[in-house]
């Protein structure tokens, strides 16, 4: 998605986002982020050079991160992406009603949202005690995903069924989990989380 801003942005800063753009493809990616300073330095109301500056300081500097996904903005209120990293980065930091205000103003602004935005939307409301509106949000999220471009989204949804005493529909989505989930130590999770439900749950059989 675009920024209006980009449009309005002057030649000069223009020219230091596309140079930037150029150097992320190619990895020199310390080149990538002094164009991008250059760029906002330039055009302070340049939406798309804050979000992409965001980015690359995501790793090693998160709060660096926030600050330009926040700058972008607040340069363009109506340009959604830097909603869906700052709902990330607040996720990561357990804030978790900064996540829920930043996936309502991107839901507000797209109401059909993306997987990730319903997904981080359903783990701030469910952390936040709002637990219907987090399974309102989950099952969205992984009606529109049905390649788990949103990974944990259906695990989620289990924890929250089975917050709710849904054991056996907390079990099948579990378990359905881990036909897709690449093994490692979520999947570990996942093996105990059946393991308890499956002692709560009647087997067939059993």
């Amino acid at each position: 998605m675009l920024s209006a801003t980009t449009s309005t942005a002057p030649p000069e800063a223009l020219k230091e986002f596309d140079k930037a753009f150029a150097d992320e493809i190619d990895k020199h990616l310390d080149s990538a982020r002094r164009h991008l300073q250059k760029a906002v330095s330039i055009a302070p109301q340049f939406a798309e050079a804050w979000y992409h500056l965001g980015k690359l300081e995501e790793t090693d500097k998160p709060q660096d991160a926030m600050s330009a996904y926040a700058k972008a903005a607040a340069a363009d209120p109506t340009y959604t992406p830097p909603y869906e990293r700052i709902a990330s980065l607040a996720a990561n930091q357990k804030r978790w009603q900064d996540v829920v205000d930043a996936t309502d103003q991107s839901l507000k602004l797209n109401p059909a949202g993306t997987p990730q935005i319903w997904y981080f939307s359903a783990v701030g409301n469910l952390n936040l005690g709002h637990a219907d509106v987090a399974e309102t949000s989950a099952e969205t999220s992984l009606s529109m995903d049905p390649s788990h471009v949103a990974p944990n989204t259906e695990q989620l949804l289990a924890v929250i069924e089975a917050g709710r005493g849904q054991y056996k529909d907390a079990l099948d989505h579990l378990r359905h989990c881990l036909t897709y989930t690449p093994p490692g130590p979520n999947a570990d999770l996942m093996k105990q989380q059946v393991a308890q439900l499956e002692k709560i749950v009647p087997q067939p059989g059993k």
